[in-house]
């Protein structure tokens, strides 16, 4: 798979088999990570990687009824969906997956947010080019604040939560949506 094929195929992927990633592959995707590009090449980022599935259960048990109580109020077709499916049975913010790795930033970086997202980004490039799925999950962040709950992720001290993505063997890979057109001036 060449780059720009593995860059227009990527699909969050939300459900997997039940089969870990071995070492070695999440190591070649945390490197490609590593390589993203950073504010004064100052690389801010360190990982959490946890596929203790008893952790990850508590972390999204508590997530669910905050996640639940933001959207009481929510209208319209997909964020009533979304209600719909984190209010169901056995529902993990996480679907389930075998790994899941947190991206952490160094709290004294002001371009922390940016400089993971990058590197979130060639992580799930990587992912999938090495037939990984993978998914940014957004919902984890309102555990953030929570000291308890961030103890679960043994974070490396002067560093904090940017966000999670899900890692595991593709069970099924959504259809490639239609993208819009692009909003894009030349200024010339």
């Amino acid at each position: 798979m060449d780059t720009l094929d593995a860059l227009m195929t990527r699909r969050s992927v939300r459900k997997f088999q039940d089969k870990q990633i071995p070492d070695e592959i999440l190591d070649k995707i945390i490197t490609v990570g590593r390589y993203a590009p950073s504010a004064l090449g100052l690389q801010p980022w360190g990982f959490v990687v946890v596929q203790n599935q008893d952790v990850l259960n508590r972390i999204s048990e508590y997530c669910i009824p905050i996640m639940i109580k933001g959207m009481e109020h929510a209208k319209g077709g997909m964020s009533e969906a979304f209600l719909s499916m984190i209010k169901s049975e056995g529902y993990s913010i996480y679907y389930h997956a075998p790994t899941v790795i947190m991206i952490c930033g160094s709290i004294s970086n002001r371009f922390k947010e940016i400089d993971c997202a990058l590197c979130a980004e060639n992580m799930m490039i990587a992912a999938h080019a090495l037939g990984i799925g993978s998914c940014w999950i957004g919902s984890t962040d309102v555990a953030f604040d929570n000291q308890e709950i961030m103890a679960e992720f043994e974070i490396s001290e002067g560093y904090g939560p940017v966000g999670t993505i899900i890692f595991g063997y593709p069970a099924d890979v959504p259809e490639t949506p239609e993208k819009k057109a692009p909003l894009v001036k030349w200024i010339r």
